[in-house]
């Protein structure tokens, strides 16, 4: 149950901090509540990487290391993306290539190929056994993340050549699920465990083996990483219901 203490993740904290400090500064629409929502992102970076979490995730418990992957993929960025403004937004798309990363069809297919492969065996013990290779596979799931999330929120996808319109958003979340499904339902499934460096690892309870291990990872997967792309899909759901149930009245006072 120690925590980590690793100045990098620190380092790496301030200057987002500071970076969105300043762009915030830049830009007339920046609200308090963006700066909250910033931080809350920064929090939940923190509480993945600088807590028991990650100790126990790297070397004990895989299902503890894919709650850390979930914090990491999904949870953080879109708190990290409702910091942002519509302005500031603007000011990130003209830095040159995060336009076209972050348009639907690109950061639908970088954000499953992210997921997909950095749980393949070969690479997932890489990251456990090399701490380059976890920080790298670390920053691919945040910035995978980050690009999911961006078509999907108001503030962001404004500044997208193709804006999605409700129902599209709805079933771009809804493929967005699938890259998780099939690692979480091949982890769930398997009777065999994937990753032998869990397998090794020293079991902190009795008769909870690498293989109940895997299935609870798997689950943690499925039903946890569906939490935020289920809020933003209830979000954009409700609010095209109101749109149209506002545009039904309209009509209805006009007659």
């Amino acid at each position: 149950m120690s925590w980590p203490f690793d100045p990098t993740v620190y380092a790496g904290l301030v200057v987002l901090y500071f970076g969105h400090a300043l762009l915030a500064r830049a830009v007339p629409d920046a609200r308090r509540r963006h700066t909250l929502y910033f931080l809350f992102g920064l929090l939940t970076i923190w509480l993945a990487l600088e807590t028991p979490i990650d100790t126990i995730g790297d070397y004990y418990l895989d299902s503890v290391h894919m709650l850390q992957h979930v914090l990491l993929a999904f949870v953080a960025p879109p708190l990290l993306l409702l910091g942002l403004s519509r302005d500031m937004a603007a000011i990130l798309v003209r830095i040159p290539g995060v336009r076209a990363l972050t348009e639907p069809v690109p950061a639908q297919l970088i954000a499953a190929v992210v997921m997909v492969a950095w749980h393949l065996p070969v690479l997932y013990e890489a990251t456990l056994h090399a701490e380059s290779i976890h920080i790298v596979e670390h920053l691919m799931f945040i910035a995978s993340g980050v690009l999911l999330y961006w078509p999907i929120l108001e503030a962001t996808a404004a500044h997208a050549r193709w804006r999605m319109s409700a129902g599209a958003k709805l079933v771009y979340m809804l493929l967005a699920t699938l890259p998780q499904d099939g690692v979480a339902l091949a982890l769930i499934f398997s009777r065999v465990p994937f990753y032998d460096f869990y397998v090794q690892a020293p079991r902190l309870i009795e008769g909870y083996t690498a293989l109940i291990d895997q299935t609870i990872a798997g689950a943690a997967l499925m039903i946890f990483g569906k939490v935020t792309l289920g809020v933003a899909a209830a979000v954009v759901f409700f609010r095209w219901f109101g749109v149209e149930h506002a545009a039904d009245r309209a009509g209805v006072l006009t007659l």
